[in-house]
């Protein structure tokens, strides 16, 4: 062996090889048992797959000096090479065609995106769960799941839990569930959904949710699994939902945003419809039962119309005092909230431009006299 001395190539055919290829086979044959028994994901099993085969090369790759002295074991390793990587490329280039829309964006892949993504999306947007990113990004990984598309449920829910429940009662909620997935991580509930004690406990509970509940089960798409997830009894838009998601993941991964084939189908009135439709375009799920959006189209019916929504709704406080609030094309619409959310008036929607043509009242200054 190149550069060892003969006494050291003497103990590496002997002992050291042997003890080497021995350790690498039992750790091949430990990966399908400890995937069955979730202790590792079969993401992470692939991953420890690739190593084990790159140390077998390099320790392969010590013996082909001396295979190479002879001009037909030349020949015979080049045209096996050659083989080899033409045949990997065609079964690359049949076996897995680029993605398109009707493939379905799956829960369970790759990462999209990487950590420092991960984190910066958080970091921009002010959301509390910024400090914890890098943790999150690894246990989100460890299930297997796709951390672009976990990110993307958590800015549809509560937009990075800077909006709504969430951010009023401090949940910790990643996917606004209303019941935690191991009881034991819930530490109260507030708004009819549950309250977790941190970040971890909150995101955990939402990946096991996902791969238990709807991956595992064949829902393993985002396609496959919103209607269930947000159905339309609960007064949700699916194709809307979906969308977003598809939208937002698309924006991150640096693709080109290809709508969900077969989706825009409805059962209410055309005006429901079309006002979804103007949601979905800019990314933003219409709820008709929730009070800025059933206001809007009533205004809208009235001769008032507030234009295309510009972001979804959000918390925001003045002097002391809290607001949701949503911004549209050709105004604002705010409530007034509660010091108890539960006890706030959430028909009492105002809009922008009200507030600011109602005199304000000035106290009568007296004016000197000449």
């Amino acid at each position: 062996m190149l550069g060892l001395s003969p006494a050291a190539a003497r103990w590496w055919r002997e002992r050291g090889e042997p003890r080497a290829l021995s350790a690498l086979v039992a750790l091949a044959l430990s990966l399908p048992p400890l995937t069955l028994l979730d202790i590792i994901t079969p993401y992470v099993a692939a991953r420890i797959a690739m190593v084990l085969a790159w140390v077998a090369g390099l320790l392969l790759s010590a013996r082909l000096p001396s295979l190479l002295r002879r001009e037909g074991h030349r020949v015979i390793i080049l045209a096996s090479v050659l083989t080899a990587t033409l045949a990997a490329a065609l079964s690359l280039g049949v076996m897995t065609p680029p993605a398109s829309a009707a493939d379905g964006l799956t829960f369970k892949a790759a990462p999209r995106i990487s950590q420092e993504s991960f984190t910066a999306i958080l970091q921009r947007a002010g959301s509390p769960a910024a400090a914890d990113a890098a943790n999150l990004y690894t246990v989100i990984t460890s299930y297997g799941l796709d951390p672009a598309v976990a990110l993307a449920f958590f800015q549809h829910e509560s937009s990075f839990c800077l909006a709504g429940t969430c951010a009023s009662g401090d949940m910790h909620n990643w996917g606004m569930l209303r019941r935690a997935v191991k009881p034991e991580r819930a530490a109260g509930s507030s708004g009819g959904f549950v309250r977790y004690a941190s970040w971890e406990d909150g995101t955990r509970d939402w990946c096991e949710l996902i791969l238990f509940r709807y991956v595992n089960r064949g829902l393993d798409t985002v396609e496959k699994a919103v209607p269930v997830y947000a159905p339309s009894s609960d007064n949700n838009v699916p194709s809307a939902y979906i969308n977003a998601i598809r939208r937002v993941v698309a924006s991150w991964y640096g693709r080109r945003f290809e709508p969900a084939p077969d989706l825009h189908s409805y059962t209410g009135s055309l005006d429901q419809a079309l006002v979804s439709e103007t949601f979905g375009s800019a990314g933003i799920t219409y709820h008709p039962n929730w009070a800025f959006h059933t206001f809007m189209l009533d205004q809208a019916r009235a001769g008032r119309p507030l234009g295309a929504p510009m972001d979804d709704s959000r918390i925001i406080t003045v002097g002391g005092k809290k607001f949701a609030v949503q911004v549209f094309a050709q105004d604002t619409l705010y409530t007034p909230m509660a010091d108890d959310e539960n006890d706030t008036n959430w028909s009492d929607v105002r809009r922008l431009s009200e507030l600011i043509q109602t005199p304000v009242a000035t106290p009568d200054v007296p004016t000197a006299t000449p």
